[in-house]
């Protein structure tokens, strides 16, 4: 069943939570995700496979190499459910604004929603998850400091602990600065036609998915930033399974909203009441865990 308010533009709502989802798919791109279309309820189990690259040796001719590319996993608990909620309440707003401002909002609570996720995934990154040792499990600079020479070096730790095709880089608010502030390293991007100082994106740097994310949690460490192989952390996501439908009791919209690149979910409820006040609310089910040992940090010095 459609909403039954006239003002609130469906289409338009869509178009922009779907643009806030994918505002973290590099995010969750770097780790090893599982997504459901469909309700789930909480404490329900998704199977997660763990992204991992097998390796080449000698083949016996007249017989099969030895499999150790075994797609393989683990079932992670959904356990934590997470909402955000919007409101408007009549003589507040003017009708012709209204369309726009209930889109907006729906979008700063889907990406709110979508944040959360994120940060629990990376509340993971710790040193009793992925090791302490200085030089092998992280690396340790400051912020001001971060220049072409740590990354090289960074992306050699990477090398030699992660082994898997796709590595990303994630970067705090501090770290990507720094980046962005260094003449060589602009210099040689701006040399091959990308021009990143203009368009704030990250280019690939050695090979790796560069991204900065400013909400980095500390993790009691003053985590900086990390290179993740895909396997180092699993996340999985769905939609909450709803009881009632539009149309019954005060609810007049709720449905799934899904990103169709990624299958990520959530569900989208409007209700209303006599009083003039519409309610909006975006939901999600998640969970998140420790995957392989394939993570290199940047800390703080």
């Amino acid at each position: 069943m459609s909403t039954t308010i006239s003002s609130i533009n469906e289409s338009l709502v869509d178009q922009k939570v779907v643009a806030a989802l994918r505002y973290i798919l590099p995010m969750f791109r770097s780790f090893s995700y599982a997504v459901e279309m469909n309700g789930k309820i909480k404490d329900d189990t998704m199977y997660v496979p763990i992204a991992t690259d097998p390796t080449a040796g000698v083949k016996t001719l007249g017989t099969m190499k030895a499999a150790d590319g075994t797609i393989a996993g683990v079932s992670v608990s959904l356990a934590n459910p997470l909402a955000a909620g919007w409101d408007a309440t009549e003589g507040n707003i003017a009708g012709n604004l209204f369309a726009n401002y209930w889109a907006d909002k729906a979008a700063g609570a889907v990406y709110a929603v979508a944040k959360g996720v994120i940060d629990a995934a990376l509340g993971v990154v710790t040193k009793a998850h992925f090791g302490d040792g200085q030089g092998t499990d992280k690396l340790i600079v400051a912020p001001a400091d971060f220049g072409q020479e740590d990354l090289g070096l960074l992306w050699k730790l990477g090398a030699k602990k992660i082994k898997q095709r796709e590595i990303s880089l994630g970067l705090n608010a501090s770290y990507a600065a720094s980046l962005i502030g260094n003449a060589a390293i602009a210099n040689i991007f701006s040399s091959n036609g990308t021009n990143f100082l203009q368009s704030g994106i990250l280019p690939q740097l050695i090979g790796m998915n560069t991204w900065a994310y400013p909400a980095f949690p500390a993790n009691s460490e003053s985590l900086g930033g990390a290179l993740f192989g895909r396997a180092a952390i699993v996340v999985a996501v769905a939609p909450i399974s709803p009881l009632a439908a539009a149309g019954e009791g005060n609810i007049v919209d709720r449905r799934i909203i899904t990103e169709p690149d990624s299958g990520i979910s959530c569900l989208y409820t409007v209700t209303v009441d006599g009083g003039g006040l519409v309610w909006g609310e975006v939901a999600v089910l998640y969970g998140v865990d420790k995957g392989h040992d394939a993570c290199v940090r940047l800390v703080e010095a």
